[in-house]
């Protein structure tokens, strides 16, 4: 018997597309209805949405049958709340042709407004904004025109006057201010405060240079050749327009030996930065650090050194407490390239100074200086010195080329020199001293010297006064203070009445006083309030100096007119008079005919 059939297993007819028939497709396709039912209905226009909407960045629709809530806001149950505030609309920014159309206007409108002619069409609408944006910018421009103007003027007058007297930098032609301005920023403002024609404006010229100074040389430890120039610009011509302390005179002296120092400007250059003291330590070599010193000498770091040592020599020689930059053979190795240079015609001129002091410093450092503004008696030049002196001094005179020979500048100081070459005579004479032929040569030489000097000093004319460095002040002080000593001396066969005769100090006194009041309207300075000009005080303080040795001179039929003139004179010099020009006091050798050298001891 065969064995049974297996019974059919069922097999599941397939659903076509069950998911069609899920129930989760059911509630979607529900959903869906619901949503395309409210599609129906536009959303809210944009920016007018509830805040919930529009912080989730979704479309706002409000429901059909109202109720305060979005349709967004019924389904998830949330606070449906219109948004307060509204966004701005920024303005359109206008296209740069537009923006050149209005400028373009403005400045059609501005040459309208000035009569001035353009075949352009002249438009109907002006924007008043852009009309005054371009007359802002057509004066900025003239400004700025007007101060490059200015700069470069005072450059030139810089490089042709001031410099002639004292040359210590070389600028060529070619230089313009923004040139130096950006290679020499400090020297810059020194060359403006000097220049400038503004009393209150350069009395702040002057506080900020001193301020950036003192900064840059012991806050920084700064050291450049910039700054050395700037000192040195600093000593000749702003000491007289900044009204410093006398004491200003040795302590700037001494910062620009200080930098002549760390420049190694006194010495030669060495071959390799490693070998120079800045670029190293006690540990080693540090090459991070850059050298102040350079392998290569510059002719202008040749003229700032020697003009170190001119200056310095005079003021030493003022004061009378303070040491020069002592001479080395490098800088006469300076000397001499700078006397075979033709790459500026003022370096003979610096040449010739240098020679000129050199013998100065010899003659005031020699034993028998040590007495002469004093009252101790001291030992007397010997024949032999001066006569070696006194050949020096020729020769100097005969090397100076002929294109140099009426220098101005140059005899100032070779008449000083010679002056202090004949002044050792003024010492006092001993006790047992009657009478002396030779001192009696030196001291008519004297008179000479001085009437040479005060006959070529006339010859400059007021303007000029302003270029004037600092030694020729000095100088002039040294001239008046040996004339007012030969216009009193007691001496055997010594003619006091050939002396008023050859050069009479109140008349020289008068003339200049007289000519530096007429300094400030010969160059057109403006003084404001206290900030009066520097010249014009100083032929105060002149006048009343004058007065002081009237009262003193023998034989001075003038003392009656200016005692009932009913000008008040005190018997001493009124120190505030003396502080208008330079704060300078002490004027003991104006009373004994004691002095060193200068205004003041």
């Amino acid at each position: 018997m065969p064995p049974p059939l297996p019974l059919p297993i069922p097999i599941p007819i397939p659903v076509p597309f069950p998911f069609l028939f899920s129930s989760t497709r059911l509630r979607l396709l529900s959903r869906r209805s619901v949503r395309m039912e409210s599609t129906v209905r536009s959303p809210l226009p944009y920016g007018n949405a509830c805040t919930t909407c529009a912080r989730a960045k979704c479309r706002c629709v409000p429901r059909s049958g109202g109720g305060g809530r979005c349709e967004r806001c019924h389904r998830l149950n949330k606070e449906c709340r219109v948004s307060q505030g509204r966004r701005k609309t920024l303005p359109k920014t206008l296209s740069r042709s537009v923006q050149l159309e209005r400028k373009m206007d403005g400045l059609m409108s501005l040459l309208a407004s000035s009569g001035g002619r353009t075949d352009l069409p002249t438009p109907v609408q002006r924007q008043p904004e852009v009309q005054g944006m371009g007359q802002t910018e057509v004066e900025s421009e003239r400004e700025d025109e007007e101060t490059l103007a200015s700069e470069e003027e005072s450059l030139h007058a810089f490089r042709t006057q001031q410099l002639q007297f004292l040359p210590l930098i070389h600028i060529p032609a070619t230089t313009t201010a923004g040139d130096l301005k950006r290679q020499s920023p400090f020297l810059w403002r020194c060359i403006s405060a000097v220049e400038s024609k503004h009393t209150a404006r350069q009395a702040t010229l002057c506080v900020r240079i001193r301020e950036l100074a003192g900064k840059r040389l012991l806050v920084d430890c700064d050291k450049s050749l910039d700054l050395l120039q700037g000192v040195l610009v600093y000593l000749a011509w702003v000491t007289l327009h900044s009204h410093p302390q006398k004491s200003s005179l040795c302590m700037y002296s001494q910062m620009a030996i200080g930098l002549v120092f760390e420049l190694g400007l006194n010495k030669p250059p060495p071959p390799d930065l490693s070998m120079t003291v800045s670029n190293s330590n006690a540990v080693g070599h540090m090459p991070g650090l850059e050298a102040s010193i350079s392998t290569r000498r510059t002719m202008n770091e040749r003229r700032a050194v020697l003009s170190c040592f001119v200056l310095t020599s005079i003021i030493a020689q003022f004061l009378g407490r303070m040491e020069p930059l002592q001479w080395t053979p490098h800088m006469k190795q300076c000397l001499d390239i700078l006397a075979d240079s033709e790459e500026s015609p003022s370096d003979g001129v610096l040449v010739q100074f240098t020679r000129t002091r050199l013998l100065a410093d010899q003659i005031f450092q020699g034993p028998w200086s040590e007495g002469l503004y004093s009252l101790n008696s001291a030992q007397t030049l010997a024949a032999f010195h001066f006569k070696a002196l006194q050949s020096r001094l020729e020769t100097i005179k005969a090397e100076i080329p002929i294109q140099l020979a009426d220098n101005k500048p140059i005899l100032f100081h070779l008449y000083d020199t010679e002056l202090s070459l004949h002044e050792a005579a003024l010492v006092n004479p001993l006790a047992d001293e009657e009478f002396s032929p030779q001192r009696l040569d030196h001291l008519y030489a004297c008179l000479h010297v001085v009437k040479r000097f005060f006959d070529l000093f006339f010859t400059i004319p007021p303007s000029g006064y302003t270029s004037l460095a600092l030694p020729y002040l000095t100088q002039v002080s040294h001239c008046l203070v040996t004339l007012f000593r030969l216009s009193t001396l007691d001496y055997p066969g010594w003619d006091k009445s050939t002396v008023k005769s050859t050069a009479d100090i109140l008349v020289i006194a008068e003339q200049i006083a007289t000519r530096m009041g007429q300094v400030a309207d010969a160059v057109g300075m403006r003084s404001e309030g206290v900030y009066g000009d520097p010249f014009s005080k100083l032929g105060m303080m002149m006048q009343k100096l004058r007065s002081e040795w009237a009262v003193r001179l023998p034989e001075c039929p003038e003392v009656v007119a200016d005692q009932s003139s009913g000008e008040p004179f005190s018997s001493s010099i009124e120190m505030g008079d003396l502080d208008w020009f330079m704060n300078w006091s002490e004027m003991g050798w104006a009373m004994e005919g004691a002095g060193a050298g200068g205004f003041i001891q």
